[in-house]
């Protein structure tokens, strides 16, 4: 058997699970400009283990919040001070600064909180590739191919990062400031998924879901942008949601034409068989989030 037939990745698609409600969850995000090397775990990678990786844990961990380090497609050094972003996917704003110390990185970990809630600066567009192959050979192989050809045409915008959850789903990237997370995606689809979301027609065959909701959120705004769309990303929100069970999640989805202006769905988490959920390890637990239309509940 070939390594590429048992990569996590190859085997995910062979088997055709859904994807949709896979995206990290969180809400506001710390992006930390840093060449590499990187570690498995991105706040153990130098200098930032210590001080300024606990204000980090502690600060994203208060804020619904998540880190990513990353770095420019092809670079390994960086000229004069790194940058930092703390962005907030809910209301699209953002706070910015430069790094050389680990104090500035504490001072970074701060801004997720207070700054980044009074903040009046509009975030701008950024796409972060996960490439990191000290996590899993996936990203590094389907990934990079794909952040060097979103460079091509949107070079400003684009970062290679640390990982976003599900090396199955490589290549896998997240937008900013939206927090849309896509997965599966190649060499040649890349810049047309991203094409058809700023031209308000998200393909949903690679939507992993908006990253500041839930799982089950996730799922049922995705499930309604596929059934009803074309449609911007942000045509479809939570309106109530209702936790039935440990498995089950009822989610009313407000939308915008076309979508409809109210559609409830029921999203269940289904534990699938074991299978390779990471390069080199044995088959591991996970669910996939199914949904359905249902009458509005009582």
């Amino acid at each position: 058997m070939s390594p590429e037939t048992v990569r996590c990745s190859t085997a995910f698609r062979e088997r055709g699970e859904p994807m949709i409600g896979s995206a990290p969850v969180a809400r506001r995000w710390l992006l930390i400009e840093h060449p590499g090397p990187w570690a498995k775990d991105n706040l153990q990678t130098a200098p930032i283990a210590g001080a300024a990786a606990a204000a980090i844990e502690a600060a994203t961990a208060a804020h619904q919040g998540r880190s990513l380090l990353m770095r420019r497609p092809g670079r390994n050094t960086i000229s004069g001070a790194a940058s930092w972003y703390a962005v907030d996917t809910s209301t699209g704003m953002w706070v910015t600064g430069t790094w050389r110390t680990t104090d500035d990185l504490v001072v970074a970990a701060e801004a997720l909180g207070t700054p980044l809630a009074q903040s009046e600066s509009f975030a701008e567009p950024m796409l972060l590739v996960c490439t990191q192959g000290t996590r899993d050979a996936c990203c590094a192989l389907r990934g990079r191919p794909v952040a060097a050809a979103l460079a091509k045409v949107w070079p400003e915008e684009v970062w290679e990062c640390t990982h976003l959850s599900g090396h199955r789903f490589a290549g896998t990237f997240i937008s900013m400031p939206d927090g849309a997370c896509y997965g599966t995606v190649d060499l040649a689809d890349a810049v047309g998924v991203v094409r058809a979301q700023r031209a308000g027609k998200v393909d949903t065959s690679h939507l992993r879901g908006v990253a500041r909701y839930t799982s089950a959120v996730q799922a049922a705004t995705g499930s309604v942008l596929a059934a009803h769309g074309p449609a911007p990303i942000t045509a479809a929100r939570p309106g109530t949601v209702e936790v039935v069970s440990d498995t089950v999640t009822r989610v009313e989805v407000i939308g915008d034409d076309p979508l409809p202006d109210t559609t409830w769905v029921e999203v269940t988490a289904e534990a699938l068989p074991p299978a390779p959920l990471s390069c080199g390890k044995g088959p591991g637990e996970h669910a996939a989030y199914r949904t359905k239309v249902i009458a509005t509940p009582a």
